[in-house]
């Protein structure tokens, strides 16, 4: 019986493994805010709506950044050639886990209010040396060869790829 247990235990964690490195694979390349869905109300917004907050100036005009997602874990969140976001990434548990770079020059800068920041443990140092944000979640709801569905129970969002 506990050979069987261990069995399927062990299957169930590789077919984890295995769907976290195909959703890997398709997450990779450059995603595009297309709409977002409010399954509160069942209601659709166009990229083309009025934002009710003021927006980043984004080279797509949507007011969202294009994301990217690269092969050796490593983030891009593209506002404008001025406005670029760094940062790595990683799939967990059906989530896309984000960690916001903060730029080294920054962070030396400010020191002391990077140590009051880590102390809150509201940012961490990475083992790169590299000090990072508390991770930013995306469930993944949907993700296909040219679409992503990214979001929690109440609002998602969805992406079409564009490289």
């Amino acid at each position: 019986m506990k050979k069987i247990l261990i069995t399927f235990i062990l299957t169930f964690q590789i077919g984890i493994l295995i769907a976290q490195k195909s959703q890997s694979e398709l997450l990779l390349g450059t995603w595009r805010f297309e709409k977002e869905l409010d399954l509160r109300n069942n209601a659709e917004k166009s990229k083309y709506e009025e934002i009710p907050w003021c927006p980043y100036e984004t080279e797509s005009g949507t007011g969202y950044p294009d994301l990217t997602f690269k092969k050796d874990n490593l983030f891009e969140r593209y506002f404008t050639k001025e406005h670029i976001e760094y940062g790595k990434w990683e799939i967990k548990n059906n989530e896309i886990l984000i960690y916001r770079l903060i730029q080294k020059e920054k962070a030396k800068k400010s020191f002391e209010f990077t140590k009051r920041l880590l102390k809150r443990k509201l940012i961490f140092k990475g083992t790169d040396g590299n000090y990072y944000f508390k991770p930013h979640k995306l469930k993944i709801k949907n993700l296909l060869k040219n679409k992503a569905e990214f979001g929690n129970n109440k609002e998602f969002e969805i992406y079409k790829r564009i490289k």
